[in-house]
């Protein structure tokens, strides 16, 4: 009772916000609905759950000095007191981090920074001489959006930009991963920002047009759009514009090569190619993965991955990866996206023109037979913020339950080949490699873990083989 009398203040307070508010902007837009005050509200509470998960988390690497049997004559207890110590390391900064992040937004919601930066980008888009009756509203809007989220971007990453450098330079510097540069570090900064303007940019423009011109029905339109757009990304991704930031290598002939071909054959898995990436050149982290479509798919291997296990434990991790491709997890995973982003523009456009929803934000909302209509970008992320924001925690929560499924199920698959031993030990060589958290907390993982923690795993897994035994 006290902590909805508590919500109930903070949504009374609202209503005098944000400080920011766009010239035009009237209080008799904002109608019944508290948009501004449930968006705060339900950011408080997510942050509070999150943050006791951490600390939850976190007592209990401190609360923690010895291993769960089944790991005692695997794991040497040195190892078990580094990963501990990475892990507290990595919480507190990770606590830090987020409060700083959550205190952040909630106060940049409060003083109206989006319209604020949405009056600046306008204003620039203006000196750049495309606010005439030359040219379009449409084409207008989006020269303004382009400039919003360039704004946007600089800003949040100038902002992450030290909790970045301390992350990579310190946390992991300290614990013996970091193997980047300065130097790298900021190229590679560099050329994540130039790809998501040369790539975003453009994607949004037609996003923008399509529910502009599409009619009450766009949502259509915008999900068969960037379903086809996932899909050429995708497919230009892995030869495009992974190698920008990494070296692939075809993997040289010898028993590796041999060993994984002879195991795609016998499971029928249409390997074409096999690499090797220099994973090491960032970081001591390890993976592998697949991709490709139908019948043309390849392997890469990081260059850490193959120095850190046995043959037979690579072919039992890649059996896993080949599980997913087998019990048709990647295919699932690609349709679930495209239903999420189906239903997300479905859902907007029941509430893309809700004059209260702008105005809770600082926005004016235009009235009259010759207004402009609201921006689309503005309209999204003020929907993601307050309509959509509930659905997607829940969606959020089940596909890491949906994901944890998968990942037993590909070592099940794994067990099935006769790989459950190699397996099991080569997800301890990979937890021991990576100092993973291997006294997770039960609720920080179930809440967060889209794997299962390494002892439900390999319990799993010698269940599994017990059950093959006996069959």
């Amino acid at each position: 009772r006290q902590i909805l009398k508590a919500m109930d203040k903070i949504l009374v307070a609202t209503s005098a916000l944000p400080i920011y508010r766009q010239s035009a902007w009237s209080a008799s837009q904002l109608g019944d609905i508290p948009y501004l005050g449930f968006t705060l509200v339900f950011t408080v509470l997510i942050f509070v759950i999150e943050l006791h998960l951490d600390i939850r988390q976190l007592k209990t690497f401190y609360a923690t000095n010895t291993l769960p049997k089944e790991l005692v004559k695997h794991i040497p207890n040195e190892t078990f007191q580094k990963s501990n110590a990475y892990g507290k390391d990595k919480f507190l900064f990770k606590i830090i981090e987020s409060t700083f992040t959550f205190l952040q937004g909630v106060a940049l919601i409060v003083l109206g920074y989006l319209p604020y930066v949405w009056d600046i980008s306008a204003s620039l888009a203006g000196k750049m001489g495309v606010m005439t009756p030359d040219y379009s509203n449409l084409f207008q809007e989006i020269i303004i959006t382009w400039v919003f989220i360039v704004l946007m971007t600089i800003f949040d990453t100038v902002i992450t930009l030290p909790f970045s450098l301390y992350g990579t330079f310190v946390v992991e510097e300290k614990h013996g991963f970091n193997k980047s540069t300065l130097a790298l570090f900021i190229q590679d900064k560099a050329m994540t920002l130039g790809l998501t303007f040369v790539l975003g940019l453009p994607i949004l423009s037609l996003i923008v047009w399509i529910i502009r011109s599409a009619g009450p029905h766009f949502y259509f339109y915008v999900w068969a759009c960037l379903c086809v757009v996932s899909i050429v990304l995708m497919t230009i991704y892995p030869t495009l514009i992974a190698p920008l930031f990494n070296k692939y290598t075809p993997l040289e002939d010898g028993e590796v090569k041999t060993a994984i071909e002879d195991l795609a054959k016998k499971v029928e898995f249409p390997l074409t190619n096999l690499f090797t990436v220099d994973g090491s050149r960032r970081s001591a982290h390890s993976n592998a993965y697949f991709y490709g479509f139908f019948k043309n798919k390849r392997i890469v291997l990081y260059d850490t991955l193959m120095k850190q296990v046995e043959l037979p434990e690579l072919l039992a991790i890649l059996g896993h990866e080949i599980g997913h491709w087998k019990l048709w997890h990647t295919v699932q995973g690609f349709f679930i996206s495209q239903i999420y982003t189906f239903c997300l523009f479905l859902a907007f456009s029941y509430v893309q023109n809700t004059p209260g929803m702008f105005a809770a934000f600082g926005f004016a909302y235009p009235s009259g037979a010759s207004a402009v209509p609201m921006p689309v970008f503005i309209g999204l992320m003020l929907f993601s913020q307050t309509f959509w924001s509930p659905v997607d925690k829940v969606l959020s929560l089940l596909m890491t339950f949906n994901s944890r499924t998968n990942e037993f199920a590909a070592d099940a698959y794994a067990v099935k080949l006769g790989m459950g031993k190699d397996l099991a030990g080569g997800l301890i060589k990979i937890s021991i490699e990576n100092l993973s958290n291997m006294v997770p907390d039960a609720w920080y993982s179930m809440y967060h873990y889209s794997h299962p923690p390494l002892l439900e795993r390999l319990r799993a897994i010698e269940k599994h083989t017990a059950a093959k035994k006996n069959e």
